[in-house]
């Protein structure tokens, strides 16, 4: 008995668009603030400057094809999250300080994943700077569907 052909077509409800792929890199460097970070009570008293640099990974193909900003993750908003953060609840590490960034950097939308430097002048002679760098993606629930 003969079958019948298919016509190719997949039945049933057709699949949602893929979510966009990270495509670029914005890159934030050398912010600085005044904080009271540290572990040294005299950190905490007297406060230091501390520099943050970002790297947001994110889709830059769709805000240059319509070069709106739209469609992409100002710059602003992500100084304005991380200079809140280094001027503000003292933490003792600086691992802290920099994972607080990245929290607030993945709330953000379109951001897939953010690297994240924090340094500040050590209290050691003949050292220029301490530096914690640390990367995160954005959670896999936290991803547009």
């Amino acid at each position: 008995m003969p079958t019948k052909r298919s016509n190719g077509r997949a039945r049933g409800p057709k699949a949602a668009p893929p979510a966009p792929r990270p495509t670029g890199r914005l890159i934030l460097t050398g912010l600085t603030a005044f904080g009271y970070h540290g572990n040294n009570p005299a950190e905490r008293k007297l406060g230091q400057t501390f520099t943050a640099d970002l790297e947001v990974i994110l889709d830059t193909q769709r805000a240059a094809a319509s070069d709106s900003i739209d469609h992409t993750v100002s710059y602003p908003r992500l100084e304005e999250a991380a200079r809140q953060i280094l001027e503000g609840t003292p933490a003792n590490l600086l691992e802290t300080v920099a994972e607080r960034i990245a929290d607030a950097i993945l709330k953000q939308p379109a951001v897939a994943q953010v690297t994240v430097r924090v340094s500040k002048r050590p209290p050691i002679p003949n050292l220029d700077a301490f530096t914690v760098e640390i990367t995160r993606p954005v959670e896999i629930g936290d991803l547009p569907q």
